[in-house]
């Protein structure tokens, strides 16, 4: 009895496991789906096109990567098995009748290329760093270099206005920079297109000017050693390919990589074809050329409204830049005058000795003198009273109860001048009188007075006065 019912415990047990386990597994796939479709709604699928950021700055070409630290990454790399063209072309229709693909040598290694790029107001700037562990640029390209393609290298192809022809037109180029920095710039021709409808047309040897430059690390043509990468740094004018640039704004682009791991002797070359040469790009193509399947790239980002406007009105700059710098000029030059006037202390003839009063405060005079005249005999009495020491301006302020921005107002006002020079005239027109009424000589003309460099007494004195101390006295005394 006892075992029967341990059965039937058994099995409701295994029955309500099982019935939880298919409740569990309905409710986790439920959980999925959920937040799949959360996701879906919140976050965009991004699509594959490639954003370039706008960065105000103009990049050294030196092959040197050391200004791109902050610039996007784009890494492909070489996965073919075997020579891959866009569905609509056949290889044996776009390649020589001759060549053997059968010949055709794989890579004895795998190349991996990292793109960086940005965009400016100028030019559009890649950089590329491609692993390659066997380097070779042993083809003779001659004087057009029509056959630059057959060494390691890459290849940029644009188009520059986005309309996605299968072959190339007079909107598409090709750049080409090899191993040994030798460049070449194609072009799609519509001539061309209408006699040969099966091979890219297109004209070489274009007048677009690029900058470029590269830089490998490893050894050239020695197939025993084992190579490390190269660095191609690209700047392509805007202007070139007649693109005007805006955030925003599409291109298409194929950026391509040429991979030679064998010596030339090792291999067949047929008109631009040869067997030991293996391409590849970032859309996992082998051939190239065909805009339809060019990655399409957008600008993002953008210049300031300052650097618009500059860029907008750059041929006015230099009018702009004289006439700035000769108003800049100017005022420099008039606040420094006037402050040199100011600063330097007024000779007698321009200090109008009926307006400003160098004796102790009479208030049977107070009521011919205006309120400016009544505050710096103030100061004048205050100055007197102290004259055996060295009085700042600010003291002076402070005792006759004004602040000292007033007290500048007030001198500027009456005399032209400033606090500093109001208290050396005080201190001067006694001087005069302590000379020339013969209490002392010179050096005790200047200590009595509170100026500590004999030196510098005589010269304030002489602006003044118009004569040195010496000079003034025995003038003063012949006359």
């Amino acid at each position: 009895m006892i075992k029967i019912s341990c059965q039937l415990l058994i099995i409701i047990v295994k029955l309500l496991l099982k019935k939880l386990s298919k409740k569990f597994f309905e409710l986790l796939i439920m959980y999925v789906t959920g937040v799949f479709f959360a996701f879906c709604l919140f976050y965009q699928i991004p699509d594959d096109v490639i954003h370039i950021p706008y960065k105000n700055e103009e990049i050294k070409v030196d092959g040197v990567l050391d200004d791109w630290e902050d610039a996007f990454d784009y890494v492909f790399t070489d996965t073919l098995r075997s020579f891959y063209t866009v569905p609509e072309i056949k290889l044996n229709h776009v390649y020589p009748s001759q060549f053997d693909f059968a010949y055709l040598k794989k890579p004895l290694s795998k190349n991996t290329a990292k793109v960086k790029y940005f965009w400016n107001l100028k030019s559009l700037n890649i950089a590329i760093l491609v692993k390659d562990e066997q380097l070779f640029a042993q083809i003779d390209t001659g004087t057009d270099k029509p056959k630059l393609h057959l060494n390691d290298g890459i290849e940029i192809y644009i188009d520059s206005k986005c309309d996605d022809g299968l072959k190339m037109n007079t909107n598409d180029y090709q750049f080409i920079v090899d191993l040994k920095n030798r460049t070449q710039v194609f072009r799609g021709d519509r001539r061309l297109i209408k006699l040969d409808t099966l091979a890219v047309p297109k004209d070489y040897d274009q007048n677009v000017l690029f900058k470029s430059k590269l830089k490998y690390f490893g050894t050239v043509n020695q197939p025993e050693d084992i190579d490390s990468f190269y660095i191609v740094e690209i700047s392509i004018p805007f202007a070139s390919i007649g693109f005007e640039p805006q955030s925003g704004k599409s291109l298409r682009m194929d950026i391509c990589c040429n991979d030679i791991d064998y010596p030339i002797e090792q291999g067949t070359i047929i008109e631009y074809a040869s067997t030991i040469m293996w391409s590849f790009d970032w859309m996992g193509y082998s051939d190239f050329g065909f805009p339809k399947y060019w990655r399409k790239v957008k600008l993002i980002g953008g210049p300031s409204f300052l650097e618009n406007l500059a860029e907008e009105y750059k041929q006015y700059w230099l009018w702009v830049y004289l006439i700035t710098f000769a108003l800049t000029f100017s005022i420099i030059t008039y606040l420094y005058l006037r402050i040199k006037r100011i600063s330097k202390i007024p000779s007698e003839s321009e200090v109008n000795k009926g307006r400003i009063i160098f004796i102790p405060f009479n208030e049977q005079i107070k009521n011919k003198l205006t309120t400016n005249q009544i505050i710096l005999q103030k100061a004048s009495k205050y100055i007197i009273d102290n004259k055996h020491r060295t009085i700042h301006s600010e003291e002076v302020a402070k005792e006759i109860g004004i602040s000292l921005r007033h007290f500048q107002r007030l001198t500027r006002e009456e005399l032209n001048t400033t606090p500093t020079n109001f208290i050396y005239l005080v201190k001067l027109k006694l001087a005069e009188e302590f000379l020339i009424c013969k209490l002392g000589n010179i050096t005790e003309a200047a200590f009595e007075f509170g100026f500590n460099d004999l030196s510098h007494f005589s010269k304030l004195f002489k602006n003044h006065f118009g004569l040195s101390p010496s000079d003034y006295i025995k003038q003063n005394i012949n006359t």
